[in-house]
């Protein structure tokens, strides 16, 4: 009997404030009712996703037991949400003591690959990051099959984009020489308004990507705009697509892009 292999995303960007934890939280929602199991991962110090939506089973431990005490007992490491399909990590190392004893452990780098690829179960693991360099966001990579980079229409997003996000991404090339593959990383435009200033600063930030010219690199053809349906949804502890229909159309369409082998599922609802 073959084990299941699960497809595992970074949401990754060395900005904070860009959404990271509420497209986690949206994508692991809507794949999770397209019959996907889903498993999202705390891994920020500010655990916004671990209290976005109401759990029906909270488990004892988490993200600390998971990577320092290497727990792989799901009962004991993983909470279940209120929605069927959708389980969590949760972040409960408000210190960062987790940073400090990987930096000194002798596979600190790499315990993380080696431990989220022992879950089982699961057909899609989501990791949320904090919003700066650190070693919790480098494993998180070097584990992943894709990283998704949401950005922000502004000057200084795509400037921080450019030094920070793509900056990590170079330096972990270092570990292709000990048979890691970088993952691509695919970033989305957020809180798109409708204004000339976000339009242009779009157009500006698709040069920038061209100009790379890496095949690894990719700017979405797809926008997720500034509405206010995210903030309600959100304060209703509900993902977005449940509600609002319009933008429902939006996290089908970002779950198309980013994972073309399950389009038939997507299409289901």
């Amino acid at each position: 009997m073959s084990v299941k292999t699960p497809f595992i995303v970074t949401v990754m960007s060395t900005k904070g404030g860009v959404t990271k934890s509420t497209n986690v939280a949206n994508i692991g929602a809507f794949c999770a009712e397209c019959g996907l199991k889903t498993l999202m991962i705390d891994t920020d110090v500010q655990p916004t996703l671990s209290s976005y939506y109401p759990l029906k089973k909270n488990a004892p431990q988490g993200l600390f037991e998971f990577l320092i005490q290497q727990q792989l007992d799901a009962d004991k490491i993983i909470s279940q949400t209120v929605f069927e399909n959708l389980d969590i990590i949760q972040s409960n190392d408000p210190i960062d003591a987790i940073s400090n004893h990987l930096r000194n452990a002798p596979d600190g780098m790499l315990r993380f690959n080696d431990l989220i690829h022992r879950i089982q179960g699961y057909d899609l693991i989501l990791v949320d990051t904090r919003g700066t360099r650190g070693i919790t966001v480098d494993m998180a990579c070097l584990a992943s099959d894709l990283i998704l980079s949401p950005l922000k229409p502004e000057l200084l997003s795509a400037r921080e984009f450019m030094r920070g996000t793509l900056g990590l991404y170079k330096q972990l090339a270092v570990f292709t020489r000990h048979g890691f593959k970088l993952p691509p990383v695919k970033a989305v435009i957020n809180w798109l308004d409708n204004t000339n200033d976000a339009r242009a600063m779009v157009s500006s930030l698709q040069q920038l990507f061209d100009e790379a010219d890496d095949p690894n690199l990719q700017l979405l053809d797809l926008t997720i705009p500034s509405r206010v349906a995210y903030r309600e949804a959100a304060s209703l502890a509900l993902p977005v697509h449940k509600h609002s229909c319009k933008e429902k159309d939006t996290i089908k369409a970002l779950c198309h892009l980013l994972f073309p082998q399950w389009a038939d599922k997507f299409n289901a609802i």
